[in-house]
């Protein structure tokens, strides 16, 4: 039996580690959270049918980003430093 891992549950577990760490764990203990965390939900992929998981994951997901816990875009895309536009200056020309 082959054993794949779904992009969502993925981002679950970073959504949930994010969340652990805000409530205040750090160190040897969020990483065993962490860990944790990814077992529990290896788990439940692999017991739970396929349906239920993708429902209770998008629902985890959307709880968190609402309350602000999980921020999807910094996941998604790496922040750009933004230039002043006042600071850029004209080419030289070749002659």
């Amino acid at each position: 039996m082959a054993f794949q891992i779904d992009p969502l549950v993925v981002v679950a577990i970073l959504g949930l580690v994010n969340f652990v760490k805000a409530l205040g764990l750090s160190g040897k203990v969020l990483t065993v959270a962490s860990m944790v965390i990814g077992v529990l939900i290896a788990i439940s992929v692999q017991l739970l049918p396929p349906d239920v998981v993708k429902i209770v994951i998008v629902g985890l997901l959307s709880g968190l980003g609402a309350c602000g816990f999980y921020d999807f875009g910094s996941m998604i895309a790496p922040k750009q430093q933004t230039s002043d536009l006042n600071t850029l200056q004209p080419m030289a020309r070749k002659s």
